[in-house]
């Protein structure tokens, strides 16, 4: 109909100049004795995204918008595409900018329209005119019915993870998702994967500071019989390294196991730890052989408490798609279906097993998928809901809206609200992790290289503690915040060994960039003797190992020129509790039996990490008890 109207609008305009309409002589440049809603041309705009400004180019007849184009960006790929694919689209197809914005990049949305707007009223066109509210159709009420082995709710790392193994398995797979897009949260992870690598580990030296932190874990006592085997095993390990005279820094299953059930206060659950710990590795390998690849040195995340971080290269977009978009090329080159803008509202019980799910597209069209072998969820966290975070929360003064989250705002808990409608159990829900360090002053999730301030210019804490514990210390300084201070050894001509164009982001109100730490400490106002003298302690506590609080992560001298600052402050970042599940993934119902049929993995379970998750553990996390998932629920 829009493409007759327009036609109809061409003829009438060819006539009117046959017979003498034309613009008069005495018109202004663009005016016309005809109303018209443009200036025919070529206009841009600006919009601001979530990465910075959006710069659109349209072009418009008298009465139409034509084309437009995006001249620039700095959104993040993979989780903006859905906005940049179909914004324009939409207000093309509806010659309106009144258009929704996609789930899940918000702000890109908002950008991309806010630019569009603004060359149009540059096009001469009045906002009420090209604001127009459209009206919505009546989405159909017929149901769309599907039917597969395997139905997975949620297309992020670990349910991408569970279609690769069941399609492997040669079942049938629908994945299914509320958002325009793959990948969920695992598209915002900060690139770190926790896993003992010893080929790789090997071409680090570890030092006596590290040493020693290995020495007070085995003088942790022994909470229960797996525990001791860890310590038993580790204590062996570390006695035939010191024998052999090596000198390279040393890691094992053994050793991650144990730092994860002793910094998650021994909360988690053990025989999950066990198996996150021994199947790490091969996540690494998963990867691999799906395409992903890693860049040379392991790190330490923040949080992570040790260098066993894999960092992935950006061949694929963000550092976090090597994580979920290997596997989801993998699942659908395989036959597997992936439904996207369609949330799961209701699991489908029949005589006490899981058959299926039901839900609506986003047009507001109802499905019915059944599912022969059953239903994984996988969808994520809650860090996005802020009732639910309230609901649960014990450990932090509030978590309302006042406190930001690095999630995605998917990130809603549907498929915890979805299980315990029908009477799975909830455990750790309590568990709500805070991370000191993200946004756009953040140059990398790596921590070697780099010491934290206060605005007054002084360290406050051990940079490579908990995330817990940095995200408490940080609430006590002024202003709940922290600047992060690299020099060249984490950013070297603008850029992070991780991919991040530090230069790009000095200016933004959050970076800073100096050729010396007295113009650097005027930039981000602190006194420049106390800047120093934080460096100072920094270099002698790398020299010593003797840090006054204790810190015993560190790579090189600091003081390599040009340096930078980064401004951030604590954020809900992960939610530890969840869905209970067996070690096999089965749904675990307030009785302790298994709900036939239901399986989940992911962020979305409880008991993996218990009261603090080590940073990189939750790509361990999702690719390890994914895969389980997806294995189990064929079998």
């Amino acid at each position: 109909m829009k493409k007759l109207l327009a036609i109809v609008l061409t003829i009438l305009m060819v006539i009117s100049l046959m017979t003498g309409c034309s613009k008069s002589a005495n018109a202004p440049q663009g005016a016309s004795s005809e109303k018209t809603l443009f200036n025919a041309g070529k206009y841009t705009g600006e919009g601001q995204g979530f990465g910075g400004t959006i710069k659109v180019e349209v072009e418009v007849n008298d009465n139409e918008i034509l084309k437009i184009s995006v001249l620039e960006h700095k959104e993040t790929p993979g989780i903006s595409d859905p906005a940049f694919a179909k914004i324009p689209e939409q207000i093309i197809a509806n010659q309106s900018v009144a258009v929704d914005t996609i789930s899940g990049c918000t702000l890109a949305s908002k950008g991309i329209i806010d630019a569009v707007k603004a060359a149009l009223i540059s096009a001469g066109a009045t906002e009420e005119a090209i604001s127009k509210a459209l009206e919505k159709g009546t989405a159909s009420a017929d149901i769309i019915k599907k039917s597969a082995d395997v139905v997975i709710i949620g297309s992020g790392g670990a349910g991408m993870s569970a279609a690769v193994e069941a399609v492997n398995a040669g079942a049938s797979v629908i994945v299914i998702d509320k958002q325009s897009s793959v990948g969920g949260n695992t598209l915002l992870a900060g690139s770190a994967l926790n896993a003992s690598d010893p080929e790789r580990q090997k071409q680090q030296t570890m030092s006596e500071a590290e040493l020693k932190t290995i020495e007070k874990i085995l003088a942790v006592e022994p909470k229960n019989d797996a525990m001791k085997e860890w310590h038993d095993t580790l204590q062996k390990e570390i006695d035939d390294y010191k024998a052999s005279g090596a000198t390279y820094l040393f890691d094992s299953p053994s050793l991650h196991k144990l730092q994860t059930y002793i910094d998650g206060d021994f909360v988690a659950e053990i025989e999950k730890v066990e198996i996150l710990g021994e199947e790490a590795p091969k996540a690494i390998k998963f990867l691999e052989d799906l395409g992903a690849k890693w860049i040379d040195q392991i790190q330490a995340a923040v949080g992570a408490t040790w260098k066993r971080s894999h960092t992935p290269t950006t061949d694929l977009g963000t550092k976090g798609a090597s994580f979920v978009l290997p596997q989801a090329n993998y699942a659908e080159a395989h036959g597997a279906e992936i439904m996207l803008d369609s949330k799961a509202e209701e699991l489908i019980m029949i005589d006490g097993r899981c058959t299926g799910v039901k839900g609506k597209t986003t047009e507001g069209q109802p499905f019915e998928i059944t599912a022969s072998k059953g239903v994984i969820i996988a969808t994520g966290g809650f860090g996005a809901n802020v009732e639910m975070r309230q609901k649960y929360n014990k450990h932090w003064a509030t978590l309302d809206e006042s406190v930001n989250t690095t999630n995605g705002p998917f990130a809603t808990g549907d498929g915890i609200v979805m299980a315990e409608d029908v009477g799975a159990n909830l455990v750790g829900m309590e568990w709500i992790q805070l991370i000191p360090t993200y946004g756009k002053g953040v140059f990398t999730p790596y921590i070697e290289n780099q010491f934290y301030i206060n605005k007054e210019g002084n360290r406050f804490v051990h940079e490579d503690g908990r995330r817990d514990e940095l995200s408490k210390a940080v609430l006590e300084q002024t202003d709940a915040q922290l600047y992060i201070i690299s020099d060249a050894n984490t950013v070297k001509d603008g850029m992070t060994t991780t991919g991040t164009n530090v230069d790009e982001r000095v200016g933004n109100g959050y970076a800073w960039k100096a050729d010396t730490i007295e113009e650097l400490a005027k930039m981000i106002n602190v006194p420049v003797e106390n800047l120093q003298a934080s460096v100072d302690q920094f270099n002698n506590s790398l020299k010593t190992g003797n840090d006054p609080f204790g810190r015993t992560v560190f790579d090189k001298e600091f003081g390599v020129g040009p340096f930078y600052a980064g401004l951030t402050g604590p954020m809900v970042h992960h939610t530890m509790g969840g869905i209970q599940v067996t070690t096999s993934c089965e749904v675990l119902d307030t009785n302790g039996k298994v709900i036939p049929g239901l399986f989940a993995a992911g962020e979305v379970t409880g008991g993996v990490h218990g009261a603090n998750r080590l940073g990189g553990n939750a790509i361990a996390d999702i690719i390890v008890f994914g895969r389980i998932a997806g294995q189990n629920i064929v079998k």
